[in-house]
């Protein structure tokens, strides 16, 4: 993201944004946006990479002009939530009732889908065995999200606009990652798609003749993507993750299965954070060290070669961590109903404004540090 030049670190050639998958989750990813992106925080992107909802949320924000990309994502969302069953009730409440609504409201978009998005594959493919074409492989249609996509992003701009877009798939035969850039690919519905396709709800989607499924199949959140590009770019990267790993023990079978659903979604992230941490430091440590030695020394090829391993790149990640709602159960991914999606973009927004009045990242780092992480602490 792009910073006012009054408050941008020097240092921040490029600033991304990362996005994780987690369905109806991602109204959060927008709260955080639109946060960071207004008045106080004046922040657009550079790049973004994302995987499943994050993919569609990352091309709505590229595949538009500055001024477009707040609105297209509120009507996205609006067009996706769900006004029925649990009517304008805060999810925060937890009553018993409201948890027995909520109910409804997941059975109701298990059976009918959700507007602008999907819709069940009729007749539904109950014989698992039955074979079908590629394209049926699934519960649901995804036809209706190729047609919001097509009226909310502007196709032309995802590829010849200035914002990189890069999203995330795994090839089905393959099993192996593949990602889909704008700088290199012109983006169509069906890349978007393909990063979303999440079996066996969603069928595979054909790219370039290949099938592919859902990027978070492969990994939740496709942050190696920055940091290996940004070994030799100063970077500020904002990472938005929807499933928290360090979750309290589970009480009850539903909590259990809860739990499940983090820790697998939530992709070994900070293990991740903490290997890239190491490696960028050392890289830093062996350009210091190379400036050290005496230039007959450090001109000797193996010593020379030694040297081309180091950097002097800073990467700064702010790490914004959802928390989920109170009563939320192991279907929250596809809870589309008005009044939570509505919560978990409130609760992005004022994630957002904690992250702008916590600026660790606009201080230089040290001369030592070629990485740090700056996580955004839990409220109580």
């Amino acid at each position: 993201m792009s910073r006012k030049p009054s408050a941008r670190p020097p240092a921040a050639h490029q600033t991304v944004l990362v996005l994780q998958g987690g369905g109806a989750l991602g109204a959060y990813q927008a709260g955080v946006f639109e946060s960071l992106s207004g008045e106080a925080g004046g922040l657009q992107p550079d790049w973004i990479v994302g995987t499943s909802i994050g993919a569609i949320n990352g091309a709505l924000i590229a595949g538009n002009a500055p001024e477009r990309r707040l609105p297209r994502l509120r009507e996205f969302w609006s067009r996706v939530a769900q006004r029925g069953l649990a009517g304008g009730a805060s999810p925060v409440a937890a009553q018993p009732w409201l948890a027995a609504l909520q109910g409804w409201q997941t059975l109701a978009t298990l059976a009918l889908g959700v507007p602008g998005f999907f819709r069940p594959r009729l007749p539904t493919p109950w014989d698992l065995s039955r074979p079908l074409p590629l394209e049926q492989l699934s519960f649901y249609d995804t036809a209706p999200l190729r047609d919001t996509l097509l009226e909310l992003i502007d196709f032309k701009l995802l590829d010849h606009g200035p914002l990189r877009l890069t999203l995330s798939a795994v090839n089905i035969q393959t099993g192996q990652q593949r990602l889909f850039d704008s700088h290199e690919h012109a983006l169509t519905p069906e890349h978007i798609m393909a990063s979303g396709a999440l079996p066996p709800g969603f069928a595979p989607v054909l790219v370039e003749g290949q099938p592919f499924w859902d990027g978070g199949v492969y990994s939740n959140t496709p942050l190696d993507v920055v940091l290996d590009d940004a070994e030799r770019r100063d970077t500020l990267c904002v990472m938005v993750d929807l499933w928290d790993a360090s979750e309290s023990a589970p009480g009850t079978l539903a909590q259990a299965l809860t739990r499940l659903k983090d820790i697998q979604y939530a992709s070994r992230i900070e293990e991740h954070l903490d290997d890239h941490e190491r490696m960028q430091n050392l890289r830093r440590a062996v350009r210091l060290l190379g400036r050290r030695l005496p230039p007959a020394v450090a001109a000797e090829p193996g010593v020379k070669r030694l040297l081309g391993l180091g950097c002097d790149a800073s990467i700064d990640v702010v790490h914004l961590v959802m928390k989920a709602l109170p009563g939320e159960d192991s279907w929250r991914d596809i809870d589309f109903s008005q009044a939570t999606l509505q919560a978990r973009w409130a609760a992005g927004a004022h994630d957002g404004r904690r992250v702008l009045a916590r600026p660790d990242w606009l201080k230089p780092p040290a001369d030592h540090l070629g990485m740090r992480v700056h996580t955004l602490p839990q409220e109580e």
